[in-house]
């Protein structure tokens, strides 16, 4: 079938497409280069139509384990047959990472011997990692791409060994993963913060501002700030046009004597603040809200405050408009946490932790929409992401 998309020279040799929506996993791709191209490197001309067909293979799996221990590595799960493969092999550790959005590297912080660390990048085709900061006498963590691929924001905390100090606040900074230039996210070196966010227009980046306390917004095209207050010390998710950002609160329940998490939308263009979770005395506690790709709904970790009651949060599929919700996944036994939409919109892994296991610990689960299957993937792992 047509495909619409952008093409862009990354080199002489490597052309990349990139389509507007994600392929499926079930349908076989053609690419055919018309007679007449001509190599610029080489001069030559093709002759005749070059063509060739490929599937696309079903997403990923990308996760930290075993969680149970200080050293933690990424490892990748096939979900068509279950192989597991190791992809870091770090002796002192891997803390977090992000899939770029191009789906081809992954950014992660990797803990150094003397106790510092730094961000890295592993290539998924070639399978190589390169070293992307140089972080002295520092902590760097939490790394964000920005829409593009071509930065990668973070967290530093510098330590001030030596100096009597004590390690300094978190600022954000962000480093060009081509010329590996670092510079602060702003230019005002006493703007502490973490926690980097880009939107998927590449217009808008929030964190969280610590003055405030709150969420910090920068809008690149007027070069302003939108703050919004909220002392949970998250961020939120972006919606897939950058336009909307969810984030939590804190409210005070019905009675006035219980306290919990709800969710509320900040919109960019309407320049408007709305309830996701409904109005205040709602009685539900919303964790995560994360965006389906498709922007039509958000898959919220939800516990209900009634006789829905349930000691864990559960899955919950989210109306942004009408705020109806419809169960995804709900297992008493277990509280859910981290949700991670595929490109397609249709599948989810999180993670989970059983409430009435001894010796519990962390483990990734998957649904699939279309068929209503839930399973686990992965034991002692924890953080999920897809990989397309």
């Amino acid at each position: 079938p047509a495909v619409e998309g952008d093409l862009n020279w990354i080199s002489q040799d490597i052309l990349i497409f990139t389509p507007h929506r994600p392929l499926s996993a079930e349908q076989i791709y053609t690419v055919t280069i018309t007679q007449g191209a001509r190599s610029v490197k080489r001069g030559v001309t093709l002759h005749d139509d070059f063509s060739w067909s490929f599937t696309v293979r079903t997403p990923r799996a990308v996760y930290l384990a075993p969680s149970d221990e200080y050293v933690r590595n990424l490892f990748m799960t096939d979900l068509e047959d279950g192989s597991v493969y190791q992809l870091t092999a770090s002796e002192n550790g891997v803390e977090d990472f992000a899939v770029s959005p191009q789906g081809n590297e992954i950014a992660y912080a990797q803990y150094n011997a003397d106790g510092t660390s730094d961000l890295w990048i592993l290539h998924l085709i070639n399978q190589t990692s390169r070293q992307i900061t140089n972080c002295v006498d520092a902590h760097c963590y939490g790394p964000a791409w920005n829409a593009d691929g071509t930065q990668v924001a973070y967290n530093r905390e510098d330590y001030n060994s030596g100096l009597g100090l004590g390690p300094s606040s978190s600022r954000v900074w962000v480093v060009d993963v081509k010329s590996l230039r670092t510079q602060l996210l702003f230019e005002d070196s006493q703007m502490l913060g973490y926690g980097p966010v880009w939107s998927p227009d590449g217009q808008r980046i929030a964190l969280i501002d610590a003055a405030i306390p709150g969420i910090r917004v920068h809008d690149y095209s007027t070069n302003s700030d939108t703050v919004i207050e909220s002392i949970q010390g998250v961020v939120g998710t972006w919606s897939p046009d950058g336009q909307q950002l969810i984030y939590p609160v804190l409210v005070r329940g019905l009675l006035g004597q219980q306290f919990y998490t709800q969710l509320e939308m900040a919109d960019f263009v309407s320049l408007e603040r709305s309830r996701i979770s409904g109005p205040e005395d709602t009685p539900v506690e919303d964790g995560d809200g994360v965006w389906s790709p498709d922007g039509q709904y958000l898959a919220v970790t939800r516990r209900y405050l009634t006789e829905q009651f349930t000691i864990g949060r559960q899955i919950y599929l989210l109306d942004p408009d009408s705020g109806d919700a419809q169960p995804l996944v709900v297992d008493d036994e277990y509280n859910h946490a981290a949700i991670s939409w595929d490109a397609a919109s249709q599948r989810i892994i999180f993670q989970r932790f059983s409430l009435t296991k001894a010796g519990a610990r962390p483990e990734v689960g998957y649904y699939d929409q279309l068929t209503g299957e839930v399973r686990q993937i992965a034991e002692n792992a924890m953080l999920p992401q897809w990989i397309p």
